[in-house]
């Protein structure tokens, strides 16, 4: 069974603080510009911030998801998924709309350096969905073994439905 996809993500995350921290730290005793100092103390709090948005989606009251009833352990899954995407992308909405109100420049380098930190994680938990699948549908259709390519496209597509109608059960 694989783990989920958040969790895995938050694996990811933790390492990618791991290295900034480790980041920030040489930079400061070798006395690099204080404003890349300072980029990357921010980027560790973006990534914190969303490490603690998926800890609250994991930790949430089991009961609560066991009530739906029907719902598989990978329907739950992506409903979680689901959940952290919109928080994002509403997230990106916010800083986005700062940024055009912005007109300090320091101001607009952190909306900006945020909204990218953002859109990375968003786009490693696409890879982590959907990443196994697409390499292997690829590789078929280099082989050309169109029968598991389409196979495998099939897959996608019954995931990407599912996750559509988790989205409109979400948003109702």
């Amino acid at each position: 069974m694989r783990k989920h996809q958040l969790i895995e993500l938050r694996k990811i995350i933790e390492e990618r603080i791991g290295s900034l921290t480790e980041e920030v730290e040489i930079a400061t005793n070798v006395k690099l510009n204080p404003l890349y100092i300072a980029d990357r103390k921010d980027e560790i709090e973006f990534v914190r911030w969303t490490v603690i948005i998926i800890d609250s989606i994991l930790n949430r009251d089991n009961q609560h998801k066991q009530v739906q009833l029907g719902a598989t352990k990978m329907r739950l899954q992506l409903g979680d998924c689901i959940e952290f995407e919109n928080i994002l992308q509403n997230r990106v909405q916010e800083l986005n709309l700062k940024l055009k109100d912005s007109n300090n420049l320091r101001e607009s380098d952190v909306l900006i350096n945020e909204i990218d930190t953002l859109e990375s994680i968003l786009g490693r938990l696409a890879d982590l969905k959907y990443g196994n699948r697409v390499r292997a549908m690829e590789i078929a259709e280099a082989n050309h073994d169109f029968r598991r390519a389409i196979q495998l496209r099939k897959q996608i597509n019954k995931i990407q439905d599912a996750e559509s109608e988790i989205s409109a059960q979400i948003q109702n």
